[in-house]
């Protein structure tokens, strides 16, 4: 039986979650937003994955939408409006804010983020991480976009700790298979850091 979503401990039914991932070539957007998909995947759930990339394979814009759900898939491809976001950088970043509004859920890499950039609805919840740093300390800066997504699953619940830790093989090539378990610890830390005060209160709406 598929795992229910939740939404920061509130478990709700016959939901859909859209979560965009933004950054640019180069962070990891996209290894960020397929381990997700994967991970909501392995619990039975619907998933919808799509990535948009700029001309240039690093500096250029990385872009990826994720969307789950227990039920049909309704939204399209790229998503309107959005319930998350896992911000790498805010080179790219404001089309993503406007996406956001009241309850949705915003991890951001403060590492990298300028602190100007924000979404423009203060009912956006903020989750603000220092991913690069974190990773950095890990040994592994370029796993520092699985430390931010570590970092929203262990806030918003959108998948289990368990799905997400077992991903980590899947959703690399062959030629890369020893940088899963760096990339493991990585999302580990994310989990551990997005633990941390973890809001007693939340909305069900």
């Amino acid at each position: 039986m598929p795992r229910t979503l939740y939404h920061q401990g509130v478990q709700r039914k016959s939901v859909q979650r859209e979560i965009v991932f933004t950054g640019i070539g180069g962070q990891g957007v996209q290894l960020a937003a397929r381990s997700l998909a994967e991970a909501a995947a392995a619990e039975g759930h619907r998933v919808q994955l799509f990535a948009s990339y700029g001309g240039m394979m690093r500096g250029g814009n990385s872009d990826s939408f994720v969307v789950i759900s227990d039920e049909a898939i309704t939204a399209p491809p790229v998503v309107g409006s959005a319930w998350g976001a896992v911000v790498m950088h805010h080179e790219h970043a404001e089309p993503v804010w406007q996406k956001l509004h009241e309850g949705s859920v915003a991890a951001v890499n403060t590492s990298v983020v300028d602190p100007a950039s924000r979404p423009g609805d203060p009912g956006v919840a903020l989750l603000e991480v220092p991913a690069l740093d974190l990773a950095t300390e890990l040994g592994a800066p370029m796993a520092a976009s699985l430390v931010l997504l570590g970092a929203f699953v262990a806030r918003t619940g959108i998948v289990g700790a368990e799905a997400l830790l077992g991903c980590a093989d899947r959703v690399l090539p062959g030629y890369r298979a020893a940088a899963a378990g760096p990339n493991r610890e990585a999302l580990r830390a994310g989990l551990s850091w997005g633990a941390r005060d973890r809001p007693s209160e939340v909305a069900t709406t």
